[in-house]
């Protein structure tokens, strides 16, 4: 493996260290350049420059909030900061003051929404359901590899699918498992099934059967449940 990899990269530099000399990828992924590192390392750069402009201009904006604003415009600005999170996760650095200012002002919002919704019963019950998905979504987003592949613009392609994600350890693994549906599980375990058919002596894979096992585990619970 290279090593001139960062040590906290950006989604794209972070997905090629996962390639680079991994036999789960084909043999033409797994070669790595220097040329490759430092093209994807700039477009990492670019993303966390357009995220600082993004954060520094949310940050203006509620500071500048009349003391009576437009519901709309707050729930705007809530799915500013949701989409913001998602993104400052896959960035590379260590990104936590903007983590815990972008929740601080996740919690600010959704206080002026419950304050708008009153004694609204069923208002609030469904801002309850929203944060405790909320809390999830962004509990998932603490491993890199959901990071990457949530991200709209993910730099993991469909046929690297279950490659990155065999080479997962098992816990991450198990993790990102959680945003599949069961058909989908299926079919992962299909394609992964193919991909380490008649590689049983390959030590540097016995991870990868490891997330498998679970894989089979998971599928087979949700069909005896059924």
């Amino acid at each position: 493996m290279s090593s001139h990899f960062l040590e906290k990269p950006g989604r794209r530099e972070r997905h090629l260290q996962r390639k680079a000399d991994n036999k789960l990828f084909a043999e033409s992924a797994r070669n790595v350049t220097d040329e490759a590192i430092n093209q994807a390392r700039e477009q990492d750069d670019q993303e966390l420059l357009s995220f600082s402009e993004a954060y520094q201009e949310i940050l203006k904006t509620i500071a500048e909030l009349p003391g009576n604003v437009d519901s709309q415009i707050i729930l705007e600005l809530k799915d500013r900061i949701d989409r913001l999170y998602e993104q400052v996760c896959g960035l590379g650095g260590d990104r936590s003051k903007e983590k815990d200012g972008l929740i601080k002002l996740h919690q600010a919002i959704t206080q002026a929404i419950r304050d708008g919704a009153g004694t609204d019963a069923e208002a609030v019950t469904r801002l309850d359901e929203e944060a405790q998905a909320r809390e999830i979504h962004w509990h998932l987003l603490e491993q890199p590899i959901l990071a990457d592949l949530l991200f709209p613009d993910s730099p993991i392609a469909p046929d690297e699918l279950v490659p990155s994600l065999l080479n997962e350890n098992i816990e991450s693994f198990g993790v990102a498992m959680d945003i599949f549906n069961d058909e989908q599980r299926k079919l992962i375990l299909s394609q992964a099934r193919e991909l380490l058919s008649g590689r049983d002596q390959e030590i540097a894979l016995d991870q990868a059967r490891a997330c498998l096992n679970l894989l089979e585990e998971l599928v087979g619970e949700a069909s005896n449940a059924h």
